[in-house]
């Protein structure tokens, strides 16, 4: 150690000038790599190599004239030099190298595949003019507590009219509907619009004109979409001025939409008609775009809105009673069913990042305490701690820059399977435009160099001031210091906390989605077939037709080899249809002078109730006698019943139920079916009424066929369609789902959110088991004369396993405890993401807690029992 001393002063006096001292650092660094290399390949151990190496250097500083008579170098060129040599000590240690890159690319990955998909369904600009101005307008209701896509035809005028923030509005209403050319009829979805509505997205017909204001009164007119065009007119010119058949009226193309025009994003229109006025108020269909003024904000335009829906309250209390606007920017807006999962599972993958950014962080920590030695000789050659920092730094960007790039590679890939499951079973708009483009290859640069700087700050700083006295000298146990196992045992506790916040989430969702594969639907799914039906309007509006339609149908599938039995439903349980009526019981006061009582309607044929195995729990079901002639008959669920008749049975009583303004029905209750979870398996049944098909004043367009077999229905699909056309060849049939796979979609986004976050959340348990098995580790290597002691004075080898895993139990029941606060939060946040959540479990969280807890103990146990095994004479003569 004296020679070695004395080499550094000798160094120092000979070079007094900062530009010498640089040019002799940077030589002396690599020169000092080499030799120490040389020397342990030559079979010396690592510390003696050091030390020869030290020596050696001496002389070459006394003979190295070139180097005393050199300039500085540019900053270009150090910088050069800072990487060249990071890549070769990180070359040098694959081990370190691997595991911290993989480490940052499990985390940059998640956060860069989140992001591609946000990206392309909130953050892209819309296809429009000047998108950043367009907002879509909501109404919404106090007494539900509830948000509206649509309004009315009049208060959309009156918004258009009243309104001073916005220089255009308009507004349309999504439609399926049946399309005919030729001998062809296809089911397509359509929308109605007002005629300014491309003026105020700001874009036009490809081919020929858009909808004028005559247009709206005629409305015997219709525009192509591109895509519709080129599938069904062959993309040629002389699809303009051809007549075709729209719910069997007659409408002549005026226009084809420029290539991948879509309103909606999420269900894609086909063609676009004309919106016809319609004057009732109640009636709440449109769906509301509006161009801001320039200079106008969102918020200045949301206090209008607010002004205009407080006005029309006082001019129309009855219809506008409890209404009000909100106001979303237009890619929100289309978006708001997927927006809040979206952000979620962003802010889920952004805490797995920070987990693994505190792992690589304990590995550096540790790589730099062993470096100790290196790091205090180039601060005796002169370097100063700012030089050692941006040094330790630059190993940590290229670190961090390697993850991101391998990160980006695997994230191209999972982006776009997970963009195809939500464009299929969720229909999120824009999703699948889905790709890395220049904005995501700047997000993960972004997240890269901060992530490098993130999690090489620490340990850059913890490392770059070594004691010289203490690094150098030889044998010396305190090359430990006191600061890094420090900051090493916090980076723990702080990822073991944030994994308990992921794993508690993924815990509460995931006893969620058990519970509701768990729950009863009400009625059985087995070897049922569900097909979607549009009955063409206006033909079907009479019931005549209808009724027909309903008798030669049932008989053609009733009559299949396989089949059970069928009957037709207006709205399938747990098929994301639901229909809301208010009628009055005869006999009784409403509610209020305004309202009448409110609940769910449905209609059904006869044998409904027997294909889907739905009990009667009184009374009896709908007959084939039950006919369009015979008295009107309806049977109500038991939430209705203990609802509306909690005293007394609902049999006999009768409810008028308003068709229009001047026609209502009389309907006598004649039976009590089992409740049915028909908006979801997470909510409660809902009041439900039933009215038989075949008696119905009221004309549902959209149906479905339900069909029970004798085995698998799936079979049965294509007899089945054959015979809906032999009933009615104009008569479209949609999708067809067995009942099983309706039951599995209800419960899809539950699903989907439920693996992403298990996923990532065991991805969280993992990394921090990971880091504290590291520092553990560390923390025996550095303990080992220390446990070689007290095994040599008569400790027990269980002794020293409890020891040391104790010391790995209370980091980790520190961060454990501290995460428990917010997981509270985190729970309460996916209530509003999932139906069904019950937040704050204390079984789940009791659960999550030991799962962390015996992660932890695994981890710590490895490195506690290899302690247990140290040799006294080998650790005292090491030390």
């Amino acid at each position: 150690m004296r020679a070695l001393r004395a080499v550094l002063l000798r160094i120092g006096g000979l070079f007094t000038s900062a530009r010498h001292e640089r040019e002799l650092r940077e030589e002396l660094e690599t020169h000092l790599q080499l030799h120490v290399d040389d020397n342990i390949r030559g079979g010396m151990a690592p510390d003696e190599a050091r030390r020869v190496a030290m020596i050696t250097l001496g002389g070459i500083a006394q003979t190295s004239e070139a180097i005393r008579d050199r300039r500085g170098l540019p900053a270009l060129d150090t910088l050069r030099q800072d990487l060249v040599y990071a890549v070769r000590v990180l070359r040098k240690n694959p081990g370190f190298t691997a595991t911290a890159v993989l480490t940052l690319a499990l985390g940059i990955g998640a956060n860069s595949s989140m992001f591609s998909i946000v990206n392309a369904v909130l953050l892209r600009p819309l296809p429009f003019k000047d998108p950043d101005r367009l907002m879509l307008i909501f109404s919404t209701d106090a007494r539900r507590s509830d948000w509206f896509d649509s309004t009315s035809y009049p208060a959309y005028i009156d918004w258009k009219e009243m309104n001073r923030s916005f220089e255009s509005m308009a507004a349309f209403a999504n439609r399926p509907m049946t399309f005919g050319f030729g001998a062809e009829t296809v089911l397509a979805s359509g929308k109605r619009m007002t005629a300014n509505l491309f003026d105020v997205l700001g874009v036009q017909p490809a081919l020929g004109r858009p909808f004028t204001v005559d247009d709206e009164r005629s409305g015997h007119v219709v525009i192509l979409s591109d895509d519709f065009w080129k599938s069904h007119f062959g993309g040629t010119a002389d699809a303009l001025g051809r007549t075709v058949r729209i719910n069997e009226e007659l409408h002549v193309v005026v226009g084809v939409m420029p290539p991948a025009f879509h309103i909606d994003q999420a269900e894609l229109e086909r063609f676009y008609l004309p919106l016809p006025i319609d004057p009732n108020r109640n009636h709440g269909f449109l769906r509301v775009v509006a161009r801001l003024r320039a200079g106008v904000t969102a918020a200045q335009a949301r206090v209008d809105m607010d002004r205009i829906a407080d006005r029309l309250t006082k001019i129309y209390p009855r219809q506008q009673a409890g209404l009000g606007v909100n106001l979303l920017s237009m890619p929100d807006g289309l978006a708001r069913g997927a927006r809040v999962g979206l952000l979620t599972m962003l802010g889920v993958v952004g805490m797995v990042l920070l987990i693994a950014c505190t792992n690589v962080a304990g590995l550096m920590l540790a790589r730099g305490t062993a470096r100790r030695r290196e790091l205090a000789v180039r601060a005796a050659l002169g370097a100063g701690r700012a030089r050692l920092t941006r040094q330790l730094l630059t190993e940590s960007l290229l670190i961090a820059v390697a993850g991101g790039a391998l990160g980006l590679l695997a994230a191209d890939w999972t982006s776009r399977a997970l963009a195809a499951v939500l464009a299929q079973q969720f229909r999120v708009p824009r999703v699948d435009a889905t790709s890395t483009d220049a904005s995501v290859l700047a997000f993960t640069i972004v997240i890269s160099v901060a992530t490098g700087v993130l999690f090489g700050a620490f340990p850059a700083f913890a490392s770059a001031s070594p004691d010289l006295n203490d690094a150098l000298r030889e044998g010396g146990r305190s090359a430990t210091g006191l600061r890094a196992p420090r900051l090493r045992s916090t980076l723990v506790v702080v990822e073991t906390a944030v994994a308990l916040v992921l794993l508690a989430g993924a815990g509460t969702l995931l006893k969620t989605f058990l519970t509701l594969r768990a729950t009863h639907p009400g009625f059985d799914s087995g070897h049922v077939l569900a097909v979607d039906l549009f009955l063409p309007q206006p033909r079907f509006a009479q019931r005549s037709p209808r009724v027909q339609f309903f008798d030669d149908a049932l008989r053609n599938v009733e009559a299949l080899p396989g089949v059970h039995s069928a009957a037709f439903v207006a709205d399938l349980p747990l098929g994301g249809s639901t229909d809301t009526e208010s009628f009055h019981i005869v006999g009784r006061p409403d509610p209020s002078p305004t309202r009448g009582f409110n609940a769910g309607f449905n209609i059904a044929s006869a044998k409904y109730f027997q294909v889907m195995s739905i009990p009667i729990r009184a009374g009896r079901g709908f007959l084939l006698s039950d006919g369009p002639d015979a008295p009107g008959v309806a049977i109500v669920n038991e939430t209705a019943a203990r609802r509306f008749w909690p005293d007394q049975s609902p049999i006999g009583q009768q409810i008028d139920l308003p068709i229009t303004k001047t026609l209502s029905v009389l309907l006598t209750i004649v039976g009590v079916a089992g409740d049915v979870r028909h908006v979801g398996l997470g909510i409660p049944p809902r009041a439900e009424i039933f009215i038989n098909s075949m008696q119905s004043q009221l004309s549902w367009p959209w149906l479905v066929l339900a069909v029970r077999a004798h085995g698998e229905p799936a079979p049965l699909a294509a007899s089945v369609k054959e015979a809906v056309r032999a009933a009615d060849p104009h008569v479209p049939v949609g999708r067809v789902n067995t009942l099983d796979s309706v039951v599995s979609l209800s419960m899809a986004e539950p699903r989907m959110y439920t693996f992403l976050l298990c996923s990532f959340a065991a991805l969280a348990v993992i990394l921090a088991a990971i880091g504290l098995y590291g520092l553990m580790a560390y923390t025996v290597s550095q303990r080992t004369h220390e446990l070689g002691v007290r095994v040599a004075l008569g400790a027990r080898r269980s002794e020293i396993v409890r020891l040391v895993t104790r010391q790995g139990l209370r980091l980790a029941t520190a961060g454990a405890v501290a995460g428990l606060a917010g997981a509270a939060a985190t729970t309460r946040l996916l209530a509003g993401l999932v139906k069904g959540i019950e937040p704050n479990d204390p079984a789940t969280f009791v659960l999550v807690t030991l799962l962390l807890l015996a992660a932890a103990l695994v981890a710590a146990y490895v490195p506690a029992r290899r302690a247990s095994r140290v040799d006294p004479m080998i650790a005292l003569r090491t030390e």
